[in-house]
């Protein structure tokens, strides 16, 4: 996966709520949200440039080539659009499967610190962990000037605040973060479907985009194991969990049945 800057254009998007009326349309009516978006400009921006701008990087961030993921993604935006912080979990989780900066981001950076129980995210970290992934990558020596660097580590950390993951002005604070037993089943869903899911959970990189530490998943996941919304196999050192409902009836598994 190529490593762009579209951090820029989504930390850069004013209201996320823009964001969540366009993932609907994203994957199954292009044609209605460009005319919306693009010839309406129902979403108010202020030139046709930024629009077709905000059009593209929402395909880049938001769309992935498993249309299993589209479907889910667009279907629990819907259904979850009186819970913000849930929709915004799964933002977050979307754009790090699709964005490699945003993911190394999330796992080397902000995660790190999270589980580290670290007050702060410090703006300069972000910036030398940018240079540093510069350093060891030849295709972005001499791309990203410092003010591009710059200015993509502080649209990074407006996007962790707009997805309320961290709080502050001046001083980027990290938010405690509670994820429900129902999206946590949608989690282990979503990871199914991807082809880099690891057969021993534990092992998985993507275990820390649960906010869950790993002394406490395990007992989680038995919770909502015992609620048939997951399947899973431990053996003491393996972890293996599969979702138990496929991506058109996962709401009626999980959601409606809670």
């Amino acid at each position: 996966m190529i490593i762009n800057s579209d951090i820029n254009i989504i930390g850069s998007i004013p209201d996320y709520h823009l964001i969540y009326s366009a993932i609907p349309l994203l994957s199954t009516n292009q044609i209605d949200l460009e005319k919306m978006l693009v010839e309406n400009n129902e979403f108010n921006f202020r030139t046709e440039k930024s629009r077709k701008r905000f059009l593209s990087a929402l395909n880049s961030a938001f769309i992935s080539k498993n249309e299993n993921v589209n479907d889910l993604t667009a279907a629990l935006i819907v259904y979850l659009k009186n819970d913000e912080t849930s929709r915004a979990i799964l933002l977050f989780w979307i754009f790090s499967i699709n964005n490699k900066l945003f993911f190394e981001l999330n796992k080397d950076v902000f995660l790190k610190y999270y589980f580290q129980g670290r007050a702060e995210l410090p703006k300069e970290t972000v910036i030398a962990y940018i240079k540093d992934l510069i350093s060891k990558n030849n295709e972005l020596k001499g791309k990203w000037s410092e003010i591009t660097v710059n200015t993509i580590a502080s649209k990074y950390l407006t996007i962790l605040k707009k997805l309320h993951l961290l709080e502050g002005n001046q001083k980027k604070r990290f938010c405690h973060v509670k994820i429900s037993d129902e999206l946590l089943a949608v989690f282990i869903h979503l990871i199914g479907l991807l082809e880099s899911k690891k057969s021993n959970f534990l092992e998985d990189e993507l275990i820390a985009f649960t906010f869950i530490s790993k002394d406490i998943i395990l007992e989680r996941l038995k919770k909502i194991g015992k609620k048939d919304w997951i399947k899973m196999n431990y053996t003491g050192t393996s972890l293996n969990v599969e979702a138990s409902f496929n991506t058109n009836n996962i709401i009626n598994g999980i959601y409606r049945r809670a």
